[in-house]
């Protein structure tokens, strides 16, 4: 996936995102951070061909991505409908989402897959949620795996547990994900630092961490956040 000088939306005659020019390598892991209110959800929609562009490109095909958001939509029904979304799948194929997205537990539920759970996943855990919805989209085979904070809710062993796997089974699968959690930051080959509606950077977290400065006030905010939580 390309994207090729990006503009989005407009408040008070001002873009939302403005000139984004950017690059993903297949199979690669990026993330985006930034403060609250920088754009990256922004461009996470635009990419997923949500929203519409004002200006510039992006190449790649809406129809091989998936996005997960951070607090997923869950269908009232069983969980097998919710992973499958009425296509078919063999078991093994099922198995192996759910193995990925590290939600062994509903094989646990009182009657396992079959278990029905409500619209917005009524007796499911905000982490359990997001894990439900993370197995709902890897079944898909996305060539392009967008995740909107899809792990905010997971502890730190889960989360790296997750992103491992991803980077393990889905190898040509691009993953792209907003995320304020230093674990996903650190795992990530590259990160996008995005500001005031630009891209202010695009390298490995490590050489942002050298030669950026707002990028190590922005990891410090990220850390103190973590240890106040």
């Amino acid at each position: 996936m390309t994207l090729v000088d990006v503009s989005v939306g407009h408040a008070l005659d001002k873009d939302v995102l403005a000139g984004v020019s950017a690059s993903f390598k297949m199979g690669s892991i990026t993330a985006i951070v930034g403060y609250t209110g920088s754009g990256k959800t922004t461009l996470l929609h635009a990419m997923a061909g949500l929203i519409e562009v004002s200006s510039g490109s992006i190449s790649g095909s809406p129809d091989g991505t998936a996005l997960v958001f951070q607090e997923p939509f869950i269908v009232g029904s069983s969980v097998l409908d919710n992973i499958t979304m009425g296509h078919e799948y063999r078991d093994d194929e099922v198995t192996r989402a759910i193995e990925i997205a590290e939600a062994q537990f509903l094989f646990e539920l009182p009657s396992g897959l079959l278990t029905i759970v409500g619209e917005r996943g009524v007796g499911l855990s905000g982490g359990q949620r997001q894990r439900l919805a993370l197995a709902r989209a890897v079944i898909t085979s996305p060539k392009v795996l967008l995740l909107d904070d899809t792990t905010s809710a997971l502890d730190p062993l889960t989360e790296s547990k997750v992103m491992g796997n991803l980077r393990r089974e889905l190898g040509e699968t691009t993953v792209i994900a907003v995320s304020s959690r230093p674990s996903i930051i650190a795992l990530s080959d590259e990160v996008i630092f995005v500001a005031n509606g630009g891209l202010v950077d695009q390298r490995p977290h490590q050489e942002l961490l050298l030669c950026s400065a707002p990028y190590r006030q922005l990891m410090q905010a990220y850390e103190q956040d973590r240890e106040e939580a």
